[in-house]
């Protein structure tokens, strides 16, 4: 996916969503830490708020835990699959998290598959 094609809203819906997982999964690995950084540069995010961010995860109360919903179902399927590719790889998905990602899917209208 070009980034050119994301807008700042679905973005922001990625890098929060990724986030919520995090958060459900006890962030319980340094590879989704390094993997929070990727996604921030990658989508325009500036280091020091990634870093931030990161640090005050767990108990930052304004990341709101609602699925996120995203401009089109392509986005969403983007981000569903990536999200569990990811998180099935580093054997760190939560029960929890799994739930997350289902509702996501779920109001974006996209298939989820575990």
């Amino acid at each position: 996916m070009d980034i050119k094609e994301i807008g700042f809203k679905d973005r922001s819906e990625f890098l929060r969503g990724f986030s919520v997982v995090m958060r459900k999964n006890n962030l319980n690995s340094n590879d989704e830490k390094i993997m929070f950084s990727i996604i921030g540069n990658f989508f325009g995010f500036n280091g020091d708020f990634c870093k931030e961010s990161l640090e005050n995860l767990m108990e930052n109360k304004h990341i709101s835990e609602e699925p996120s919903v995203f401009s089109n179902e392509r986005l969403a399927d983007f981000f569903i699959k990536d999200i569990t590719k990811m998180f099935v790889h580093t054997n760190a998905i939560s029960h929890s998290a799994i739930e997350w990602l289902q509702k996501t899917a779920k109001v974006n209208n996209v298939d989820f598959v575990l």
